[in-house]
């Protein structure tokens, strides 16, 4: 519920934003903030199904593979769980390209942003589509709960591997860009004369230590939890009675205090997500920021 409220303060504050939108940056973020909305949405909505058939008392009553897949969670999982990962890269790579080639990336327009969001959207849809080929063509049947990873195993594990191998690539790609940022701002010190180009490059730069700070905070709630989690998954499959998921299955879900640590971040880090976000709430000052926190803790 959490990462559901954060993420949709988020894409609101930055739809409602004209300014926000015409940032290249900002609209690659908005991309990464729209998978993780419905990654924890798809969430949500399981956590809620499994709790009504659990009080009902139907954990008995059984499902065909492809009515487990036709749920609204089971398919929305599997696209974000590809899109959240994707789009981590797709902004790691427009940080990159922003320090390497600053003055082409200033002239990019929407043709980019299509790109650096079309791209990881439509090959998770693709790769959704494709999780669809063993609930079509099995038979038997699944306790209504629909653990996902007794729907397809093959292409469950295939999906934590390769949105686990996206992210750590989204991270590892930090490491050149932080030390290039560092040797810029080290020469942008040093000139008497700072001139508009010297500017933007200055707000990119701050963009792009803001992403480092989510990555770091990617690498320990998502990359090492996701890796721990599928090498226990494997451990257990074969050992846990049908339809019992692993302990490990739990630290997926650490990707949501991730996504919910980027709100606090970019509102503390970017004037406009900042400004936005007040006037949404119609707060002023850092009593936002208070009564984020707040509502955070108390949950």
């Amino acid at each position: 519920l959490g990462s559901t409220i954060t993420n949709a303060i988020i894409i609101i504050a930055i739809i409602r934003s004209k300014y926000l939108r015409s940032r290249r940056e900002i609209m690659v973020m908005f991309a990464v903030s729209v998978a993780d909305f419905v990654e924890a949405f798809a969430t949500l909505h399981g956590g809620i199904y499994r709790t009504i058939i659990v009080l009902s008392d139907s954990i008995d009553t059984n499902f065909t593979p492809l009515q487990c897949m036709a749920l609204p969670h089971s398919w929305l999982w599997r696209w974000s769980d590809f899109a959240t990962a994707f789009s981590l890269l797709a902004l790691s790579v427009d940080r990159l390209l922003s320090i390497l080639v600053p003055v082409k990336y200033s002239t990019w327009g929407s043709n980019y942003i299509a790109i650096a969001i079309g791209v990881p959207y439509i090959t998770s849809f693709i790769l959704m589509l494709c999780v669809w080929i063993t609930p079509i063509t099995s038979e038997g049947s699944l306790s209504i709960l629909c653990a996902n990873v007794y729907l397809s195993p093959v292409f469950y594990s295939f999906s934590k591997y390769i949105s686990s191998a996206a992210s750590f690539l989204s991270i590892l790609l930090y490491v050149p860009i932080i030390f290039m940022v560092q040797k810029q701002m080290k020469r942008m010190a040093d000139k008497i004369c700072v001139s508009q180009i010297d500017l933007q490059r200055k707000a990119q730069f701050k963009m792009t230590v803001t992403v480092a700070f989510s990555s770091c905070a990617t690498f320990f709630l998502d990359v090492i939890p996701r890796a721990i989690g599928i090498f226990g998954l494997r451990r257990d499959y074969n050992k846990l009675p049908s339809q019992c998921e692993s302990n490990s299955m739990m630290l997926f879900h650490l990707s949501k205090i991730n996504s919910m640590i980027n709100l606090l971040l970019f509102y503390r880090r970017n004037s406009a997500i900042r400004e936005s976000i007040r006037r949404l709430f119609h707060l002023p000052g850092q009593l936002l920021l208070f009564k984020i926190l707040f509502a955070l803790s108390a949950r």
